[in-house]
């Protein structure tokens, strides 16, 4: 199997050997090189990206050579709509197809891919929706079906899932399949079918975490981890922890301390606890620090260690926290307010059973700290909205 380096050494290859001496059979093979260009850089081939725009003018200037004979063939017309669905400008495109050299056959086709290419949405819509795409060949089937899904996204997100999956079918290992991936996770509802979307996330982790599009995926998959956690679906969290390991130290950062935040806020201690751990050794700045060491003194206080949380808290430097973070502090201290209180009760009381002790470790703290919360709720609606 060629690495993806090998790949981009062939393509740029077929590009020299066919420029020497452009003729009308040439677009498909030079659309085709593009397509290889597009998905090595997905891949992260180093050199992919920056050969692209040369690859691209060349495509113009073969297309701007054809006659009409040549455009009567119909691998023409596909190449030409393939070209603007990889992202090429259109007016070389549109100047053949106000001259009336496309074929009948292939008009709808495209003029979709030109409208397309001209960020007209709705005409692309209405053009290209009526084309079975199955009846084409891959390529451009693949292509098509991308396209379809995409513009179907706000209006039938079931049917622009089929096309997705048919256009990752088709093309795989290329940039058809990175941007399918993308799309498709944006729409999957992790809550519902949270299958669907770890087969996607490995697909697209194992295949594209180099492509220059990836900030997509890794905001989809830190939403998607703070969506898991905030319905309590514990072992897929740690499926999502282990798939944003390829993240970067920042996002991971952020995500561990979302999630942490919003676990404190509903009393949830154990699950807080464990994303402030994941965050600590992530920590590249004093502000970053301040805010673990603000968690962890908030975590020592909901558990019922009043005077480390204090120390704690006295320690820390509020004039380089967020906002967000002052706020979680004024909560937990409303919070431990209450937990001592329920302390001292328990205190003045006849000595608590082991057992009693251990329901109390377990449940009392997290019922006093979602209560404590509960007199705080206007602040607490402030804080969740951010």
């Amino acid at each position: 199997m060629r690495n993806s380096a090998q790949v981009v050494i062939l393509a740029i290859g077929l590009i020299i050997r066919l420029a020497s001496g452009a003729e009308a059979g040439e677009l498909t093979e030079q659309v085709r090189a593009l397509n290889t260009l597009q998905g090595s850089m997905v891949q992260g081939a180093a050199g992919a990206r920056g050969a692209i725009p040369a690859q691209i003018e060349r495509i113009e200037q073969i297309v701007a050579s054809l006659d009409g004979e040549a455009w009567k063939e119909k691998s023409n017309s596909a190449a030409a709509a393939i070209f603007l669905f990889c992202g090429g400008p259109s007016r070389s495109i549109r100047k053949v197809l106000d001259a009336h050299l496309i074929p009948e056959t292939d008009t709808r086709l495209v003029a979709g891919a030109v409208a397309y290419a001209e960020g007209r949405s709705e005409d692309a819509a209405k053009l290209l929706a009526p084309i079975d795409a199955r009846a084409l060949t891959d390529t451009l089937a693949a292509h098509l079906a991308l396209i379809q899904g995409g513009l179907l996204i706000a209006s039938d997100k079931a049917k622009a899932r089929d096309l997705f999956d048919l256009a990752r079918l088709l093309m795989p290992s290329s940039l058809v399949e990175e941007a399918a991936l993308r799309r498709e996770m944006s729409i999957v509802d992790v809550g519902q079918d949270p299958n669907k979307f770890l087969v996607l996330g490995r697909r697209y982790g194992a295949q594209y975490a180099k492509s220059p599009f990836s900030r997509n995926y890794w905001d989809e998959m830190r939403a998607a981890t703070l969506r898991a956690a905030a319905i309590g679906d514990n072992p897929r969290l740690g499926e999502f922890r282990a798939m944003l390991k390829g993240a970067s130290p920042g996002l991971r950062f952020e995500t561990h301390m979302s999630v942490a935040r919003n676990a404190i806020l509903n009393g949830r201690v154990a699950l807080a606890t464990t994303e402030t751990q994941y965050a600590g050794p992530l920590v590249d700045s004093p502000a970053g620090r301040a805010r673990v060491e603000l968690y962890r003194a908030a975590l020592a206080g909901l558990s019922g260690d009043f005077e480390t949380a204090e120390a704690e808290f006295q320690k820390i430097d509020s004039r380089i926290l967020p906002s967000a973070d002052i706020e979680v502090r004024n909560i937990v201290i409303a919070a431990i307010g209450r937990l001592q209180g329920a302390s001292d009760g328990v205190s003045s009381a006849a000595p608590a059973t082991p057992e009693s002790e251990e329901a109390r470790s377990d449940s009392t703290v997290e019922r006093s700290a979602r209560q404590a919360l509960g007199d705080a709720d206007a602040l607490l609606q402030r804080a969740t909205r951010r």
